[in-house]
């Protein structure tokens, strides 16, 4: 078996995508999103592709990873054509990416895959543990939203100090660094709940392609249980309407008790994605 393996920094060439989305479009799953798809022909993204062609077939199998907050913090996945499974292809992927995480110096990583027995018996053959799962959500855009009365959103205007103090009530100091990365990136809206002048919640918009995803959502834990959260996601959904966009994304831990606010505001599960993390060497 003659399988040639390459790696190409972000962002790849026409060619090489198309090849990858003609591999992908065979298959009975979506791994668009643990793969990251939307990254692959962005100039900013930060990240690379591990390609593995064979003399006669084209494209068998690839692992893509990403920087994805750029923080040095990197998530990676990878496929493998069914018909050359079994056949160490995944491995030498893998070996592809720890190369190219020692290249960028990387800080740490994780392996996302969608959940199933044999990406398990995979990754635990590579030395991986599970460390956590989340649920990924879709919702169709809605074409009618509307906000309780007195409550309105509005775009970020520089109000770093009462955002943060909103998004540390709501997670830890932790998420600062991402709200950092959310404020300086072009392509992230960030969107303010405000009820008589203060902020009672917020998320973070991204686009790609036909799809609209919600990240850092927080509603003030002061102010939970007062319908917020289900009204602001409704009107991310209409957001979504305006800008022509089909459906919205999210992902949630599958402990998070934010599923159940989710779901009533008409987001339904989609796959659950395992987070994998190297076995520490004693």
């Amino acid at each position: 078996m003659n399988v040639s393996l390459s790696i190409d920094s972000f962002p790849l060439d026409e060619d090489t995508t198309r090849d990858m989305h003609e591999l992908l479009e065979g298959l009975p799953t979506n791994y668009e999103t643990v793969l990251n798809a939307p990254a692959w022909r962005m100039p900013e993204a930060r990240g690379f592709a591990v390609l593995a062609y064979m003399e006669g077939s084209g494209l068998i199998g690839f692992a893509t990873c990403v920087d994805i907050v750029g923080l040095h913090h990197y998530e990676w996945s990878a496929i493998v054509h069914p018909d050359f499974r079994r056949q160490t292809i995944g491995t030498a992927l893998a070996d592809g990416i720890s190369y190219g995480l020692q290249q960028r110096e990387a800080e740490s990583e994780l392996a996302v895959f969608i959940e199933d027995e044999e990406a398990a018996a995979f990754l635990a053959s590579l030395g991986y543990v599970a460390d956590f799962k989340e649920i990924l959500l879709g919702a169709s855009a809605l074409e009618a939203g509307g906000l309780p009365e007195g409550v309105s959103v509005l775009p970020y205007n520089d109000e770093q100090s009462e955002l943060a103090a909103v998004l540390v009530a709501a997670f830890d100091e932790e998420v600062l660094s991402v709200m950092v990365h959310n404020i300086e990136d072009a392509g992230r809206e960030i969107w303010l709940m405000k009820k008589d002048g203060r902020i009672v919640a917020t998320a973070t918009l991204i686009a790609e392609g036909n799809e609209l995803w919600i990240t850092a959502f927080a509603v003030d834990p002061k102010e939970q249980g007062k319908g917020y959260g289900q009204a602001f996601l409704r009107w991310c959904r209409n957001h979504a309407f305006f800008k022509e966009k089909g459906q919205v994304l999210l992902d949630v831990e599958t402990t998070n008790d934010a599923v159940r606010v989710y779901e009533k505001a008409g987001f339904l599960p989609i796959d659950t994605v395992h987070y994998w993390k190297r076995k520490e060497m004693k």
